[in-house]
């Protein structure tokens, strides 16, 4: 049974932030002081609702999401963890596999309609069968009483509406640890593979406060890309392995690739340095907490024979002994991206929306003659003469009567 620490905004009571009520003039007036007491319990309140706001946690992580293309579906993911330019993608003998899977498939669907088609063919309609079921349709009815029944327990209003939001919140954070690779099958780049499994890192790193601590579990796949073994079991965990435990993170990596680009953390991460990158691919990694735990080189043991297709069982049972199948996702933030990283981002996108200023248009003015004005309009100086005006309120000819 979970405290109440622990369920604190996902359906346990929420602790509103403290705050504190001295410092306040003692001189002040009584309206005064209450309004300074409202302000803080309000600052307190807005903190405590920003603290565990599940839509702007929600928003603030689709931000940082990119979009990688895997067999031809395009499939969300932190860019903390992904590289569309890089990731993604599918060899050779996995997409063979995958188009035969497909094909047989489709037999078997087809093989299934016709069968369907040819027993409701064969088969007589019945009367007593057609009086049996109507009857049983009427006898529904009798319960329907039980669905107009108003429940006015307060107690089961309030257990159902913990129970919604604490459901609302696992759903969120499966969501979002699946945007870092939790429950979901991945190729990644060889360079950026072993990091991402959180292989390499210090004492001094993990104890940063804004990075989150490395993946509990981590099962890593080095893929000979013409090996059907290979191809099987990156068919087998992606369609079913990684569904059934979202707490374990499933990646795939082009395996003699892997130890040549990025050798000398290959070297001190992989136990005795066992795995040769002619002689020993595809092989298996179980990661538990940044360590590798266990290796299996070439598949050995989880194929029946030589290089063909694994089997799901001993898959399955090698990975549970290396105790690497976690099913509850990790509840902690799993983002690699520092709030500062985060901060200056969001600065750069805002100067990169801001609208581009025109370049100041030149305006026109009127040419009275005199240098240095700048009036728009028509207009004239007095006692200014020159070519454009003759600095006279009233023109001469209106004074000497010669307009009429």
């Amino acid at each position: 049974m979970k405290d109440s620490l622990t369920m604190e905004g996902i359906g346990g009571p929420v602790n509103v932030e403290q705050y504190s009520t001295g410092g306040i003039d003692p001189t002040l007036e009584d309206c005064c002081r209450r309004e300074v007491l409202g302000n803080r319990r309000h600052n307190a309140l807005t903190t405590t609702l920003r603290r565990h706001d599940l839509a702007a946690l929600a928003e603030r992580r689709r931000r940082h999401l990119v979009t990688t293309t895997i067999g031809g579906s395009h499939h969300e993911a932190c860019r903390c963890v992904c590289d569309p330019d890089s990731d993604g993608g599918e060899y050779r003998a996995l997409v063979e596999l995958k188009e035969r899977k497909r094909q047989e498939q489709n037999d078997d669907r087809m093989e299934e309609t016709i069968a369907r088609e040819e027993s409701a063919y064969e088969r007589k309609p019945d009367v007593s069968d057609d009086n049996t079921e109507r009857g049983d349709s009427d006898s529904d009815g009798d319960f329907d009483y039980l669905l107009d029944e108003d429940f006015e327990d307060q107690n089961i209003k309030q257990l159902e509406e913990q129970r919604r939001a604490e459901l609302e919140y696992e759903i969120l954070m499966r969501q979002v640890a699946g945007y870092h690779g939790y429950g979901v099958h991945r190729q990644v780049h060889p360079k950026r593979v072993l990091r991402i499994a959180s292989l390499g890192r210090n004492a001094a790193e993990n104890a940063k406060s804004s990075i989150p601590p490395p993946p509990s579990a981590v099962v890593l796949h080095l893929v000979d890309a013409d090996s059907v073994a290979s191809a099987s079991l990156d068919y087998f965990i992606e369609n079913e392995l990684a569904k059934e435990y979202p707490g374990t993170m499933f990646m795939r990596s082009g395996g003699r690739s892997v130890l040549l680009m990025d050798s000398s953390l290959a070297q001190k991460s992989f136990p005795s340095n066992i795995l040769d990158p002619d002689k020993d691919m595809p092989a298996l990694l179980a990661i538990r907490d940044g360590v590798v735990v266990n290796a299996c080189p070439r598949l050995l043991g989880l194929a029946a024979r030589g290089d063909c297709e694994i089997e799901p069982h001993a898959v399955r049972q090698w990975l549970d002994r290396s105790r690497v199948l976690l099913t509850e996702t990790p509840i902690a933030d799993v983002c690699l991206i520092r709030p500062e990283q985060e901060a200056h981002m969001d600065f750069m996108l805002s100067q990169q929306q801001k609208p581009k200023q025109s370049p100041p248009q030149e305006e026109e003015y009127y040419n009275c003659g005199v240098t240095g004005c700048c009036k728009s309009f028509k207009h004239e100086h007095v006692g200014i003469q020159n070519s454009e005006q003759n600095g006279l309120v009233v023109n001469e000819d209106t004074i000497l009567g010669k307009d009429e």
